[in-house]
């Protein structure tokens, strides 16, 4: 019986610094701000916070989010509950469809224009073109409605059969239901599947937890190997190398 490693038929990617980098754009920031207050305006009609101190609540309150996500707890409370809390901050405790409209406005579009690198597409197309299935799972307070546009707006909507943000799973990676529903929607086994990201902790460790292989990737980000407890499968500059790291994973060989 050969012992070769089993083939890899579907991969799974991390999102920020991994497929895309970002742009950052104010102009829109403040835009859906003023969008904010008018919605507030509409409901209320009275004594809504300028949209300068709207502004500034939300962001301290993403702030206190950020904390949370920087540390090691895994929970994650959806985007309307950070527009809900934000909002209390400010005196104000809108109804349901409210917030939802709010959370929508904000988190219903990625107001930071990603961009990919044009090899990047190539490899996309390349692997498309070879059956390869492919999913995403991503650590995000967008909406899946907002990864879903910004994918469109990218071209790769069409690559990805599974999108997967913990903003609507309740958890972020590297919690293995992540991990494990962008496996079932893709109808995939962990040992079939490769997860590809910049973080060792969330996307490699939280790929193999669950028996996936998992590729380090430096092209945005440039985490180092020295003295961490996990070990990548293989470690890559640029997402174009991709297919030569998997051609030796599969061998059983080190990459690079």
């Amino acid at each position: 019986m050969s012992n070769r490693p089993t083939p890899i038929r579907a991969i799974i990617f991390d999102l920020g610094h991994t497929v895309w980098d970002f742009a950052p754009r104010d102009d829109a920031y403040k835009l859906n701000i003023l969008r904010l207050h008018e919605r507030l305006l509409a409901w209320d009609g009275g004594d809504v916070p300028a949209p300068k101190l709207l502004g500034r609540t939300l962001s301290k309150a993403i702030a206190r989010w950020m904390s949370v996500w920087d540390s090691d707890v895994l929970e994650q409370a959806t985007s309307d509950v950070l527009v809900s809390e934000a909002l209390a901050d400010a005196g104000l405790s809108p109804p349901p469809d409210v917030i939802s409209d709010i959370t929508t406005t904000l988190f219903g579009r990625e107001i930071d224009m990603p961009y990919v690198e044009p090899d990047t597409l190539a490899t996309f197309d390349s692997f498309h073109t070879d059956g390869i299935a492919m999913g995403c799972v991503t650590n995000t307070i967008l909406l899946e409605e907002g990864i879903n546009d910004a994918l469109m707006r990218l071209g790769l909507l069409r690559y990805f059969r599974s999108v997967v943000a913990s903003s609507s799973m309740g958890f972020k990676k590297p919690h293995a239901s992540l991990f494990q529903r962008a496996l079932c929607e893709l109808d995939i086994q962990p040992e079939e599947a490769l997860f590809v990201g910049d973080r060792l902790v969330d996307d490699v460790s939280g790929a193999q937890a669950v028996g996936m292989r998992a590729v380090l990737t430096h092209q945005f980000r440039q985490e180092p190997l020295d003295g961490a407890n996990v070990e990548p499968n293989a470690v890559i500059s640029r997402l174009a190398e991709l297919p030569d790291a998997i051609a030796a994973i599969e061998r059983g060989a080190s990459y690079p």
